[in-house]
């Protein structure tokens, strides 16, 4: 008998994971005392699933298995009796299947053995007479966490101060936390009430506070079931020794680095980054405190601020599949149209970042179903307006009316429509490529009612073949990042639209995000780093340690805290507050992956800045650009790219270091390379 035993991983039907452990999760929001599940359409794992392998051995072997639910293990057709999870293999060929069905949760099954420990060349059906290779996720599944129960890593934090409000006792932890409380030497049998706040007015206002908890003393120490988000907390119900917060995080074992010679910019960056590492958990959530759900609009900027920041893949995949369920697709993702697009863009990016094919192929048929949903929703033009139940949201924004056909609407349809053709092809599926650049060609001209050139901008919408004659900046940003208008009227647009005082401002994040990176790259990058400047330096100003889901700086005291007719309603640790990450990442650094993410482009524009040291997990290794003393150093650790300065390109061989120096364009440049 072979006496080393290999440890299997977990393994499970394909999605089955991240489909139940998103339902999970998303149940897991409250206000004060009352749950509140999502409001659309949730998916469960299928309960019962059989897995099979067949090998060859060339001596005995020892399997022991385990399993989330009920199962059985049949060998060479017969089942195993008596066996209490240990099966002896006799050396030649053998089937192998484990069934395994649970009444609740994520059937799923762990073989140690040697040849027949699981992982990837397992198969496994979910009972329709059809076998995929078997999934797993060491990313989230390791060390004592089973499917049914993963496990982010912690550390306790302590108060960094007290706050005294009359009778009660405010503690302070410096920053944003998303953590359990755990109280110390309370008296067994005394109920503490627990108000959370991101700030100090919420914590102790007990009436209208977002998060409330109870915690009954029953030992030494006692800590509350859920974490919840919050810097500041009010205990009142119970005396104790001392209190400190179990705060729980997903680990990123690689992270970016921004220093430069603009003190602001840096701290902007840092809290931009502990920002998305709240809101980068399980899922690319949007907030901590609310809603606490996947909302495709906010992780599909969670992936571009991810890839210039922790470069996560597996957090975009499970995000990707936990939004998605099941095909066919029948419903638009968080019942929202624009939601459902950026799905298709997301998939679609993540294979430009990151050249993952396994991925992309299983998956692709997924984006297609998406995009096969929108085709035969659109009206007798061609074009998407939404129907009963659609949800077309864009933007929290005043005075904005989303019926009809809607020319922001149209252009996401015709991005994805382009990006999704382009993705068919690197996959040899040319005739839907074709199908799908035909239909492109066709929306993008039919984009062209939208435009008005007495305004220099993109309308809002038709209804019944009226154009409405508003402008917004929705529509003409988009024009401008995704190239759906010629460079001269982008500049127009730029001018006309974005910088004009005269259109209604955004004042989301969300869309800031969209209107500064359009500002970008049509060489604003000055004006846009002052924005960022006034605007996130702007909320650190409010004593910001996140970023929030809005700002608006004419709001004083804790008006600026109230959203949705709630005092305390907005969530001050939002996603897509993280902006500058993606914003200072690709455009100052001007980084961009090339060759599906097999190579890349850096094209800094520095804007002024006379000191910038930029490292950023890339692929699998990382990329460093440093601009000091009169030149430029890139270096990358495992892929080839290229340099943009002044017009001309430079080579950057992997694992070699390229100097390049910054005198005025015109002028001989001093290249070198230094072997590393």
């Amino acid at each position: 008998m072979a006496k080393d035993i290999a440890e299997g991983k977990w393994i499970w039907y394909p999605d089955d994971f991240e489909i139940e452990l998103s339902a999970r999760f998303m149940l897991r929001r409250y206000e004060r005392d009352v749950p509140i599940p999502p409001f659309w359409k949730q998916y469960s794992c299928w309960r019962n699933v059989k897995f099979l392998k067949r090998a060859k051995l060339t001596e005995p072997e020892t399997l022991r298995v385990c399993a989330e639910g009920v199962f059985n293990v049949t060998v060479d057709g017969a089942y195993v009796y008596g066996a209490h999870g240990e099966y002896e293999l006799t050396a030649g060929e053998h089937e192998v299947v484990i069934s395994v069905a649970a009444e609740k949760g994520l059937p799923a099954v762990k073989a140690d053995g040697n040849v027949f420990s699981t992982d990837g060349s397992w198969l496994v059906t979910c009972n329709d007479h059809n076998y995929v290779s078997a999934a797993f996720n060491d990313a989230l599944v390791h060390g004592d966490s089973t499917p049914n129960n993963v496990k982010l890593a912690e550390t306790v934090c302590e108060p960094v101060r007290l706050i005294k409000k009359g009778n009660t006792v405010v503690y302070d932890f410096g920053r944003e936390l998303f953590a359990r409380v755990r109280l110390c030497g309370a008296k067994k049998g005394k109920t503490a009430r627990i108000y959370y706040g991101e700030s100090e007015e919420e914590a102790c206002d007990f009436d209208c506070c977002e998060l409330t908890a109870e915690l009954t003393a029953t030992g030494d120490v006692d800590e509350t079931d859920n974490c919840q988000a919050f810097r500041f907390l009010a205990v009142k119900g119970a005396d104790f020794s001392s209190l400190q917060a179990v705060h729980e995080y997903l680990p990123q074992p690689r992270s970016a680095k921004f220093d430069s010679s603009d003190s602001l910019l840096n701290e902007i960056f840092d809290v931009s980054q502990y920002t998305l590492s709240l809101t980068n958990r399980e899922f690319i959530i949007d907030g901590i405190k609310r809603d606490r759900w996947v909302w495709s609009g906010d992780a599909y900027q969670g992936y571009l601020m991810n890839y210039y920041c922790f470069f996560d893949k597996d957090a975009v995949r499970r995000t990707m599949l936990g939004l998605f369920g099941r095909e066919p697709f029948d419903l638009h993702l968080n019942h929202i149209m624009d939601y459902t697009f950026y799905w298709i863009m997301g998939f679609c990016d993540y294979y430009r970042y990151t050249g993952d094919r396994e991925f992309t192929s299983r998956n692709i048929s997924k984006a297609v179903s998406a995009l096969e949903y929108c085709i035969a929703r659109t009206d007798e033009n061609g074009l998407m307006k939404g129907l009963e139940g659609d949800w077309v949201f864009i933007d929290w924004a005043d005075n904005l009316d989303n019926t009809g056909e809607v020319s922001f609407e149209n252009m996401l349809y015709c991005i994805s429509l382009g990006m999704l053709a382009e993705l068919l092809r690197s996959f040899d599926r040319t005739e839907e490529a074709e199908r799908y650049e035909k239909l492109r060609a066709d929306v993008a001209a039919k984009l062209e009612k939208f435009w008005d050139e007495e305004k220099g901008a993109y309308i809002h919408s038709f209804k019944n073949g009226v154009p409405d004659g508003k402008v917004f900046r929705y529509a003409n940003i988009f024009a401008i990042i995704y190239d759906l208008c010629p460079p001269e009227r982008q500049k127009r647009i730029a001018e006309m639209v974005l910088k004009s005082d005269s259109v209604q401002a955004i004042t989301t994040p969300y869309m800031r995000f969209y209107e500064l990176a359009a500002l970008m790259k049509t060489g604003e990058t000055e004006y846009v780093l002052d924005e960022i400047r006034d605007y996130w330096g702007g909320m650190l100003g409010e004593g910001a340690t996140t970023f929030w889901e809005t700002y608006d700086k004419r709001q004083k005291g804790a008006e600026k805290y109230a959203m949705y007719g709630r005092r305390y309603g907005k969530s001050l640790c939002h996603t897509w507050g993280a902006s500058p990450l993606y914003l200072l990442g690709k455009y100052v650094a001007g980084l961009e992956p090339a060759d599906c993410g097999n190579s890349f482009v850096m094209e800094p524009k520095l804007a002024g800045l006379e000191r910038l040291n930029y490292t950023v997990p890339f692929g699998d290794g990382e990329i460093t650009l440093e601009v000091e003393n009169g030149r430029i150093k890139v270096f990358s650790t495992a892929i080839s790219g290229t340099l943009v300065w002044n017009g001309k390109r430079y080579r950057v061989e992997a694992g070699r270091e390229l100097t390049v120096a910054t005198v005025p364009a015109g002028k001989e440049y001093a290249v070198q390379y230094e072997n590393v």
